[in-house]
């Protein structure tokens, strides 16, 4: 973990104590759920590249959750208004995710998750950058070369990764190769680079 955009982080903590709020209220008694964490906000935890509203994760239970009381505002490194939200349309249904990713996720260590019945993880930076194979917008793209830069992560370990994950996938995946060929080779030229 970094120390840029520390605004970020402690809205997401905010976030967090929503949810712990949320799962206190209902008289929850269990063991505590696990929140897995992907897309920009997990970019963040590894990289602290850019900013993101909205909070893609999924959860070890199911979860019935008031969104709209689930926004937490404040202000960026520049004072201006922003706010984050969990994001009510993420499906990690349609996302090309490892069998293991959930496994291999890490604690987001310092966000409080011992004081909480809601325990804050992380997709590694593999299998975040798997996971934005199969959307592949110019933002994914950008993400995979910054956890490949900041993560040192390679063409060969992000390849056998997303092959592997693609073993339990049904439908045309020719163009997931494509688009695992072309980040590959970018995060190759990246490497000749540094």
């Amino acid at each position: 973990m970094h120390e840029l955009h520390p605004e970020l982080t402690q809205a997401m903590s905010a976030l967090m104590d929503k949810l712990d709020a949320v799962l206190r209220a209902s008289d929850y008694a269990g063991e505590p759920l696990q929140m897995y964490l992907a897309g920009g906000m997990a970019v963040h935890y590894h990289c602290g590249t850019r900013y993101t509203e909205d909070v893609d994760a999924s959860f070890s239970h199911r979860f019935l959750l008031p969104y709209k009381e689930l926004v937490v505002e404040y202000l960026r490194e520049d004072n201006t208004r922003s706010s984050i939200y969990l994001d009510p349309t993420y499906n990690d249904t349609f996302a090309l995710l490892h069998p293991d990713h959930r496994e291999d996720s890490v604690e987001w260590q310092g966000m409080g998750n011992e004081k909480r019945l809601i325990h804050l993880r992380v997709f590694s930076p593999l299998d975040l950058a798997v996971s934005k194979i199969s959307r592949f917008t110019s933002i994914d793209q950008q993400d995979i070369r910054d956890l490949a830069r900041h993560c040192r992560l390679t063409s060969p370990e992000l390849q056998k990764r997303a092959v592997e994950a693609l073993d339990y996938y049904v439908g045309d995946t020719r163009w997931i190769h494509l688009n695992l060929r072309q980040i590959s080779e970018e995060i190759d030229q990246l490497a000749l680079a540094s």
